[in-house]
């Protein structure tokens, strides 16, 4: 029962931000936003676990090298470094994003498919890249970067 309700709650969190989140955004802060026609194509990031609609969201179309230098919302000119706490990874197709422990693609990572939803990063471990800066240390309030790429490994 709960992984039909995870399910259910991921694909209702995709559909929300996915409708509602670029076009606030655009409209609101001026900045080109998940520039992809359709919305899809983000990575999304929340500073609350669930995708906690009262926190702070940030998403990119790119891969970014250091997430604490911007964040296409207002509220969090910091960008999101050392904040996230869930992530939908909004692809449909072979993207895979490379969550990483430090800035500019390096030290441990760990790897969101596409089309996942984790809704709580305190349950996930940058467990890739042994022996790396950040190896099996908790996702939660660690990510630094991401990139994309066609694998995880």
């Amino acid at each position: 029962m709960r992984k039909i309700y995870n399910v259910l709650l991921a694909t209702g969190v995709i559909v929300v931000s996915l409708l509602l989140s670029p076009a606030a955004a655009q409209a609101g802060s001026g900045h080109t936003w998940c520039s992809s026609a359709d919305g899809t194509g983000c990575l999304w990031a929340w500073d609350r676990p669930y995708a906690d609609p009262y926190g702070v969201q940030c998403a990119w179309f790119n891969s970014d090298a250091n997430w604490g230098d911007d964040c296409v919302f207002e509220e969090t000119p910091g960008g999101m470094r050392n904040q996230a706490s869930s992530l939908v990874n909004g692809t449909s197709r072979n993207n895979y994003a490379r969550l990483y422990y430090h800035p500019n693609h390096t030290g441990a990572w760990a790897c969101i498919g596409p089309g996942e939803y984790w809704d709580n990063l305190y349950n996930w471990w940058f467990n890739h890249g042994s022996g790396l800066g950040g190896y099996q240390t908790r996702i939660d309030d660690e990510i630094a970067s991401f990139k994309w790429s066609t694998s995880c490994g």
